[in-house]
């Protein structure tokens, strides 16, 4: 099992590693498509594996080993690694079931607050239009979210600006980018090491609606000219939940569209998949192995019962 172990943290690792390079070298529509959910399934695999390890220590106390039926003994002599590797092992699973959880109630007390306050500016899927002087633009995160405009933002872009800021905006309300960014979160928060590959993303979220709204429109420079502008007219950062045309690094993301659209990376989609199939095999050898630990512990109970 300490191969498959092992198999498991270094394909954690890697994917840690090469988690931000993907993010710039991909497509924004496709990177964000396959990290968001790559990066649940490389956490759940880690923890999955950790809480193995920590199974055949817990497993280990008398009374919980007479309630499954197995022998001590023979679980302490076939124990993948010692009993400290173990109990931190406990504690790390610990410590990120507490932060999930935390996350989990902040970010739905946080959509529950969004949909009351925003289900009042109009219909589902509407453009709402606020009357004040501050400039502010971004998308509304419940299911059937709203494009929210101020007239002071609407004032310091030019007619052909407004509709490139809309149809940026209108992509984060089409494809549902708050969800996106909140499994990016969901995963960075119960696998840190993942925080550096969450930023990369959201910037990607930005990004992905940048291309849709130069896609939409025929022009890229009319869009980077009308992020620019809306960014220095609006300062003041998105927040975790709203997605909008200000929000990630606005000064890449310029470039970015002041050059041609990026290529499609075969080989970076390689790497993603070559460090996705180590895990997930390292993942299945985990499980096999640990359910044979606990399969021995039992046999060895039943004979000398």
């Amino acid at each position: 099992m300490i191969v498959a172990l092992g198999v498991v943290l270094a394909s954690a690792v890697a994917y840690a590693c090469c988690g931000p390079w993907l993010s710039r070298t991909l497509r924004p529509a496709l990177a964000v498509r396959l990290l968001a959910p790559t990066g649940l399934l490389v956490t759940s695999a880690l923890w999955f594996a950790a809480a193995v390890v920590a199974a055949t220590w817990i497993g280990q106390d008398a009374e919980i080993a007479a309630a499954g039926a197995w022998s001590v003994q023979a679980l302490r002599s076939q124990a993948p690694v010692p009993w400290p590797v173990s109990a931190a092992a406990l504690l790390a699973l610990a410590a990120a079931a507490a932060r999930t959880a935390v996350f989990l109630i902040r970010r739905t007390r946080a959509m529950r607050a969004a949909h009351r306050d925003c289900g009042r500016l109009g219909e589902p899927g509407s453009l709402v239009v606020l009357d004040t002087d501050t400039p502010d633009a971004f998308t509304t995160p419940e299911a059937t979210g709203r494009i929210v405009v101020t007239r002071g933002m609407l004032r310091a872009l030019a007619p052909d600006e407004r509709a490139a800021l809309l149809a940026h905006e209108g992509s984060h309300l089409s494809h549902r980018h708050a969800w996106w960014i909140t499994a990016v979160d969901l995963a960075a928060t119960a696998n840190p090491s993942l925080a550096p590959t969450a930023r990369t993303l959201r910037n990607a979220v930005e990004r992905w609606a940048d291309e849709d709204a130069a896609a939409r429109l025929g022009d890229r420079r009319l869009v980077a000219r009308a992020l620019a502008r809306a960014a220095l007219a609006r300062r003041r950062h998105p927040g975790d939940l709203l997605t909008a045309a200000t929000g990630g690094d606005v000064p890449n993301r310029v470039r970015a569209l002041l050059d041609p659209p990026t290529p499609r990376r075969g080989p970076a989609v390689a790497v993603l998949a070559l460090v996705l199939a180590a895990l997930t095999l390292g993942a299945a050898t985990v499980q096999h192995q640990g359910e044979r630990v606990f399969e021995r512990a039992e046999l060895a109970h039943s004979q000398r019962g």
